[in-house]
């Protein structure tokens, strides 16, 4: 009796796939880095109780933060994720960290705006603010292109069956003005100086990459991620959305309308707009997410 249950717990197993999750939260930057302070760490608190509420396992999250959340060290849980992640598995990945536009190297946005210059980059613990800051030269800037990368084995991995689903709480290009106080606006997750660097020749003929992934991020390229306070803390404003609206079954469409629904509910600063990006192939648009078979 005890193999015939072990036998069908596997089964099951194969047939519903594993709930995992790969979390990146910086919020307190090295001083030498030129990136200010956010509340990353408060975004850590709720997304882990959201998805220990959503069937998440703690063996099966890895959660990255501050200086442990370094290039190197996303790079390698990126790949450890894409190594163990099979079938039918569900993939949650969040980032809560600062973002920055980075020259385009292989001139693949062009592709699709002729005016674009510029990756998207998210910005690890031992990323600078721009260019020569103590030397760096943006070797540790998290690109659009090597994220895709890594996403497009993901979502191979888990096929048809399966669904990964990437929360993106950080600026592509936001607001860092010197002059502001937090008294005076909320903190926002971002710069609006891209990060510029000498172009070092393309070696590949670009192209436009395809998304087969659910992406959400909290705000347009072109525009400032503000964080919201709370009962007196801070979030991030996607962060704390997903906290109120990610359920087990939800579909993506559901889900990035209740995000929506909650951005009209958190105030934004004076004259400031911030609009949800949402991204997914139709086919995922309307499937149930992150539920047993």
């Amino acid at each position: 009796m005890v193999l015939i249950l072990f036998t069908l717990l596997m089964c099951c197993n194969a047939i519903c796939g594993t709930r995992r999750a790969l979390l990146v939260f910086v919020g307190d930057y090295p001083s030498e880095s030129g990136w200010n302070r956010i509340a990353a760490q408060n975004d850590k608190r709720i997304v882990l109780r959201m998805l220990a509420d959503n069937g998440f396992r703690a063996k099966d999250v890895i959660c990255l933060e501050e200086a442990g959340a370094t290039y190197g060290a996303i790079i390698s849980a990126l790949d450890k994720l894409a190594d163990e992640t099979g079938p039918g598995d569900q993939v949650y990945v969040h980032f809560s960290c600062h973002g920055q536009q980075i020259t385009d190297q292989d001139g693949d946005e062009a592709l699709v705006d002729p005016k674009d210059r510029y990756d998207e980059a998210l910005v690890p613990y031992d990323a600078c603010v721009s260019y020569g800051w103590n030397g760096y030269r943006g070797e540790k800037h998290l690109t659009d292109d090597v994220l895709n990368g890594y996403f497009s084995r993901i979502q191979k991995a888990v096929g048809a069956k399966g669904c990964l689903l990437v929360v993106n709480d950080a600026c592509h290009s936001g607001g860092l003005e010197m002059d502001e106080t937090p008294d005076m606006m909320p903190p926002h997750r971002g710069t609006f100086d891209a990060f510029e660097q000498p172009l070092k020749g393309r070696t590949a003929k670009p192209e436009v990459r395809q998304v087969s992934w659910v992406s959400i991020s909290a705000c347009k390229s072109f525009q400032t991620n503000y964080e919201v306070k709370v009962d007196g803390e801070m979030y991030g404003r996607l962060s704390y959305a997903m906290s109120r609206c990610f359920r087990e079954g939800i579909s993506a469409d559901e889900l990035v309308k209740a995000i929506s629904e909650e951005y009209k509910q958190i105030p934004m600063p004076e004259g400031k707009v911030q609009t949800l990006q949402y991204v997914a192939p139709e086919r995922s648009k309307r499937k149930a997410m992150f539920q047993d078979d």
